[in-house]
């Protein structure tokens, strides 16, 4: 499956740039995804509940740079890669371009009741992305005078 999803999101370029290689954040957007720990700059590990998928696996950041670009791909039974462009759209405005690219083909050793991942849920998750990214970039505003 591949979901390709262009996003514009209330929040600095900078600030969703952080959000996307905060990879201990993913949990608070990303359906079935219980942790994600940066072993290294490039090593991730991955703690899942997904229908059909290992529990865990392993992704190396295979591109970052700053507030531009990053991206990310597994490199054992789970096809995964997440690629994320951000463009300036003005004032505080960023225009997210995402590709993601699963294809689960581990065994099953999923949890049962584990929500399976579709072209729906993650472009969901994107949404509770850009919403995340948006109060927090709301949250940093100094509070204006009354």
């Amino acid at each position: 499956m591949q979901v390709d999803e262009r996003i514009e999101v209330a929040a600095p370029r900078a600030e969703v740039f952080r959000l996307w290689s905060a990879f201990d954040e993913f949990p608070h957007f990303m359906t079935g995804v219980e942790s994600v720990f940066a072993e290294t700059a490039v090593r991730l590990r991955w703690r899942v509940a997904i229908d059909g998928v290992e529990p865990s696996f392993y992704a190396l950041v295979t591109e970052r740079v700053p507030d531009e670009r990053i991206a990310w791909q597994s490199v054992d039974l789970t096809t995964m890669g997440w690629w994320v462009e951000l463009a300036d759209l003005g004032a505080d405005r960023t225009l997210m371009t995402v590709r993601v690219i699963w294809a689960p083909r581990g065994d099953d050793r999923s949890p049962a009741g584990a929500p399976e991942l579709d072209e729906l849920t993650i472009r969901c998750d994107l949404q509770r992305f850009r919403a995340l990214a948006e109060a927090r970039a709301a949250a940093a505003l100094p509070a204006q005078a009354a």
